[in-house]
């Protein structure tokens, strides 16, 4: 499974590519890309909790993971999660 990883993060995992085994679920893949980069969780998920931070916006496919089933979102081969974390600018 795909997943990509935009703005800031890409400083984290140059190129902002990570190719993780297949999943069942949202966090189950967040799980594994963490393993692979620990100093993502940080940037990603609330410290003493499995939460995204408020500011931090995960799409599955194109749609975002907390107009679904949130971080439990199944799932399935060849999916693409992305991972925006905030942007400013003007």
């Amino acid at each position: 499974m795909l997943i990509k990883l935009f703005g800031s993060l890409r400083m984290v995992v140059p190129g902002g590519r990570v190719e993780v085994g297949y999943r069942p679920t949202v966090a189950d893949l967040l799980d594994e890309l963490f393993a692979q980069h620990p100093a993502l969780r940080a940037e990603v998920l609330h410290p003493d909790r499995m939460e995204l931070l408020p500011h931090v916006n995960i799409m599955l496919n194109g749609r975002l993971v907390r107009d679904l089933q949130g971080l439990q979102t199944a799932v399935a081969d060849g999916d693409t999660l992305a991972i925006f974390p905030p942007s400013a600018g003007g």
